[in-house]
């Protein structure tokens, strides 16, 4: 059989779906040999698959707007690829399946991965009449997927409210952490990244991700900042930047207390997650968040945030903070400055991430597929 992917967000590696879709068909493939898998991108991208992996670049029209280009290649130039290819599954990764009555009768298996319901939820997320147009139309597009993947219960009960999609139409398969966030690190490694930003060991609180509103980096900032008000030592490491212009997405300054990295690789990543003396996340809404099983596999002990998603993903190995309630996270910070919390938070992520694994997600999702 041919599975046909939009694997769009390859050429975005570090973002969430893009490491779902390197990790979950590098996976899948493996453990599927005897089908083809067609992962199509707008442009090349330097990454390995097993020998059953086809990469196909397919550039987007070079006229329009940035949303324009993006709309055409979603539901024009894909869909034809793959019913010219003769695919029997087309598999999309995020809610970009076609928005057109005609293409359900073709007899070709159509998945879609809902990582999360934010842009159908925030108002803030599709500004602008083009926006609100292309959301509308993928909301609605999804109850015509013959299957709807999502990647956390609470994502599960958002689908099924904001989509009036079938509980029993939306199967949950978790994400993990990528294969190098499960490897151990020489020394030697770890202390180059850390002396290239002036960092020491175990001596650092660390936050990974984007600068939109949900993700609350203003509100760490401002209780790391009551937290060194009060005597407290240890920097905020900021890794990651703001991913597109407009008022959704802010900027953060560094300073005396907050060091700014920017996106890092994986080795640097790594490094940083296995010498942190906390990893921090206070994001109010998450599908799941794979930060949360990087930082775990590194050992990093986790300060998150008490939403749904982050109990369901993190059970009681991390220190939850009511992000609500002022000084609560400048609180976690003194708790996780101890030595003692660091330790005993250290081996509850090491627990943790043992709950997880790409391998046994892609077999369910190999079931599900051809079931």
């Amino acid at each position: 059989m041919k599975i046909g992917v939009n694997a769009r967000l390859l050429c975005e590696p570090f973002t969430g779906i893009g490491q779902y879709t390197l990790n979950l068909f590098r996976e899948l493939a493996k453990i599927d040999p005897g089908n083809e898998y067609i992962l199509v991108v707008p442009k090349k991208v330097e990454v390995s698959f097993p020998s059953n992996v086809r990469i196909k670049v397919i550039k987007q029209r070079l006229l329009g707007t940035k949303g324009m280009k993006k709309s055409w290649w979603e539901q024009i130039s894909l869909p034809e690829f793959f019913e010219k290819e003769g695919v029997d599954i087309a598999f999309y990764t995020y809610p970009s399946i076609p928005w057109t009555k005609d293409w359900y009768g073709k007899g070709i298996k159509t998945v879609v991965a809902i990582h999360d319901c934010i842009p159908w939820m925030r108002k803030s997320y599709r500004r602008g009449l083009l926006s609100k147009m292309y959301h509308g139309r993928n909301q609605r597009a999804v109850s015509n997927a013959s299957m709807v993947l999502t990647v956390s219960e609470a994502s599960k009960k958002d689908i099924v409210s904001v989509c009036d999609v079938e509980p029993e139409r939306v199967r949950v398969v978790y994400n993990d952490a990528g294969p190098f966030y499960k490897s151990l690190m020489p020394r030697v490694d770890i202390s180059d990244v850390l002396t290239r930003f002036s960092l020491k060991d175990e001596q650092f609180f660390l936050y990974v991700g984007g600068y939109d509103e949900r993700k609350n980096v203003e509100y760490l900032k401002k209780e790391h900042d009551m937290y060194v008000s009060e005597g407290g030592e240890l920097p905020l490491v900021l890794v990651g930047g703001k991913l597109h212009a407009g008022k959704l997405y802010k900027s953060y300054d560094g300073g005396e207390n907050v060091v700014k990295t920017g996106f890092l690789n994986e080795k640097s990543l790594a490094a940083m997650y296995r010498s942190c003396a906390g990893f921090v996340n206070v994001s109010d809404q998450e599908g799941f968040n794979i930060p949360i099983l990087e930082a775990a596999n590194s050992t990093a002990p986790l300060i998150l945030s008490d939403i749904p998603v982050h109990r369901e993903v993190a059970g009681d190995a991390a220190l939850f903070v009511d992000i609500e309630k002022k000084g609560a996270l400048k609180d976690a910070f003194k708790k996780m400055s101890l030595k003692a919390n660091q330790d005993g938070f250290s081996a509850d992520s090491a627990a943790l991430a043992g709950r997880f694994s790409w391998e046994k997600s892609a077999q369910k999702v190999k079931d599900m597929l051809f079931s």
